[in-house]
Formats: C-alpha cells, sequence, structure tokens
C-alpha cells in the first residue's frame, strides 16, 4: 500500500507541474496535456501507459462556448490486457453538432460471472478476447438543450480462450463464440450541465432505440431500449450532489458480451464489471461530492441496481446494493478534470478504482 500511495503522489506532482502552464488568452485556444497513464481497478489490476488530452474551440464558436475533447490513449495492464482508445466529443458549428464515440483495439482478460440471479455469487470464469471497437454518434441540436440524431455500434470479439470446465465453452450461452455485433439506432440527449467533467447543476439525459440484425451486418438478432439520467445540485458552497439513473430493456437473441451489467467503474463501484448481467437492467446511484483544500476532495456514493431475464425477475428479492468513498485531485481547473480513487462495497464484493473523470 505504501508504494501505490507514493507513486500516486508523484503521478500528481508531475500532472500538476504540467497543468500550471499558462493556456494562450484566446476563446478558441487550443490545449494539449501529454502525461503517463495510471489506474487501477479490479478488472485491470494496475495499468500504465501514455495518454492526451487536447480541449479546444472551432473558430467559429462563441465566447464561452462547450469545448470539444479528444482522447488517445496505449495502456498495458497487470494482467497483460492491452487497451488502444481513442474517444472524442466535438461541437462543431457552434454547438450546432454534438458528435461523439470511440474507436479502438483491445487484447483483454474478461471475468465472467453467469447470466441471471441464480448463478452462485462466488462463481468466476476467466475468458480472453481480441476485438476492434467502434461508436459513433451524431446528432444535431434541436432546441435549446435538446440533440437528436443517430448511433452506431461496432464491435468484432474473437474468443482466444475460454476455461475448459466453464459455462462458455458448452456454447449454451448466446454470444460465447464471439461473434461480429453491428447495430444502428436513434436517440436523444437533453443536456443542461455547465460543466462537461465536473457539473454542479443541470440535467443530462439519453435516450436510445437500438437495433442489431444480419441487415445491420451483426450476426445477432435483438432490441434494446435504454434511458440514462443524471441530475446535478450545488450542495452549500461548494458541493455537489449527483443523482443517477439508468434502465435498459433488451429483447431477443443477445449476446451476453452486450448485455447490461452491474459493476465496474461507472455502474455500482464495488463489484467487478459484469458480476451481474442480464437482458434488463434497472439502477439508481448517487454521489455526494466536496472539494476540500487546494486540489484535494472526497466523495461519498451508494447505489441498488437489479437485472433480469423478464421483468418478473426485476424483483426486490434481486437487488443488489453498493456503497463507498473516494478521494478527488483536480488536474485541470479550469475544465475542472479529476483523478478519482474510489473503495467500494457491495454484497459479497468490494474493490478499489484509480482512474480519471467522474462515475456519472
Amino acid at each position: 500500500m505504501q508504494t501505490k500511495i507514493i507513486l500516486l503522489f508523484l503521478s500528481f506532482c508531475f500532472c500538476s507541474q504540467l497543468l500550471a502552464q499558462k493556456a494562450p488568452k484566446s476563446p478558441n485556444r487550443f490545449k494539449i496535456v501529454a502525461l503517463p497513464v495510471a489506474f487501477y481497478t479490479p478488472d485491470t489490476k494496475w495499468g500504465g501507459g501514455v495518454g492526451g488530452l487536447s480541449t479546444f474551440n472551432f473558430k467559429q464558436d462563441s465566447l464561452g462556448a462547450r469545448r470539444s475533447s479528444v482522447t488517445v490513449g496505449v495502456v498495458y495492464t497487470q494482467l497483460r490486457q492491452v487497451l488502444l482508445y481513442f474517444p472524442f466529443q466535438l461541437f462543431p458549428q457552434n454547438q450546432k453538432y454534438w458528435i461523439s464515440g470511440e474507436a479502438g483495439y483491445f487484447k483483454y482478460i474478461f471475468n465472467y460471472f453467469g447470466t441471471g440471479n441464480g448463478i452462485s455469487p462466488d462463481y468466476i470464469e476467466k475468458y480472453d478476447a481480441r476485438f476492434p471497437r467502434i461508436r459513433l454518434n451524431m446528432s444535431r441540436k434541436v432546441k435549446e438543450h435538446l440533440y437528436a440524431g443517430l448511433r452506431y455500434a461496432y464491435d468484432d470479439f474473437t474468443f482466444t480462450k475460454r476455461a475448459p470446465d466453464g459455462l462458455l465453452i458448452q456454447d449454451e450461452v448466446a454470444g460465447s463464440n464471439g461473434g461480429r455485433i453491428s447495430g444502428v439506432g436513434a436517440g436523444f440527449n437533453y443536456d443542461t450541465r455547465n460543466s462537461i467533467f465536473f457539473p454542479d447543476k443541470g440535467w443530462l439525459v439519453e435516450g436510445v432505440l437500438y437495433t442489431e440484425s444480419k441487415q445491420t451486418g451483426s450476426q445477432f438478432k435483438y432490441n434494446r431500449i435504454s434511458v440514462d439520467a443524471a441530475k446535478y445540485y450545488s450542495v452549500g458552497k461548494s458541493g455537489v450532489l449527483a443523482l443517477n439513473a439508468a434502465s435498459v430493456l433488451s429483447f431477443g437473441n443477445v449476446p451476453f458480451h452486450q448485455m447490461p451489467v452491474i459493476g465496474g467503474t461507472k455502474r455500482m463501484r464495488g463489484y467487478f464489471e459484469g458480476k451481474y448481467r442480464d437482458k434488463h437492467l434497472l439502477l439508481v446511484q448517487t454521489e455526494f461530492r466536496q472539494p476540500l483544500f487546494w486540489r484535494f476532495g472526497v466523495v461519498a456514493f451508494g447505489g441498488l441496481g437489479m437485472v433480469g431475464e423478464d421483468f418478473q425477475s426485476l424483483a426486490v428479492q434481486n437487488t443488489r446494493y453498493n456503497y463507498g468513498a473516494g478521494i478527488r485531485f483536480l488536474l485541470d481547473k479550469a475544465q475542472k478534470i479529476n483523478v478519482r480513487a474510489d473503495y467500494g462495497r457491495g454484497y459479497k464484493s468490494s474493490g478499489f478504482y484509480l482512474t480519471f473523470g467522474e462515475a456519472f
């Protein structure tokens, strides 16, 4: 533990020096931060590499317009996982359009805990997969704060290793041989946040109707309806209360690796990502964020969630909980970008997370 604290402290000092440099005094300035990447999650253990974040405005943007961002990273983890990723958010023509997404390639070791609520909480098997990924969201402003447009998703899973005595190798689970997903959807975003990275007021609501079939280039056929909403409140002089609710309903031959899940760095910290998965998901979570001194702050969080194959399975007895606390370190004062270190607990589960940005 002492070694981890030292490494974290050195990373903080290095990043602080990078970000202390003054940016040009221009409303359309182009700002780049390049730095070593270090993080920890239960699914990867320690990971490290190099990354860069660029934030900028387009020439036609008005003063104070929302800044676009592009991130690139190359990461290798303690579990010999390789992550090449390129997420972006663009707001061209003075926020008339909202274009976001991700391109990447991943060589990953996943944990599979079974599907549904009937599997023992102690069950776990591992499988190795390689896959390219494309996510593209293209929306146009239809009125103030409201965007509507199209979505596209693509993964092509190749499983390179499955547990010889596990459930997946029996080929009775949809997607247990990997396969290509390629789907399209229509969706909307309602966004009144006053900051992308650390809002203290406003709403962010996303709704999507999504489909996959042979006609869209997929090897699976299913439909999905999802709604994800977050609300932010200022509390006192500098505190923030963040609330998040999500609903995902899936119908058809859904591959297990595309089912909604409980767990990970964003949905109910304290569980491995995918600890609980099924066709349907409902969850609510909240977090209180409080700056303390200099660049440091603290948070406390908790949530409730459930998964099920059908609506009858979304029952009180299948509800899972989580709670925890964390520390924040402010990397970029202007954009309010944090490093977060969280410890979460759940039902017979716990996890430590060291990563960038807020969970929601």
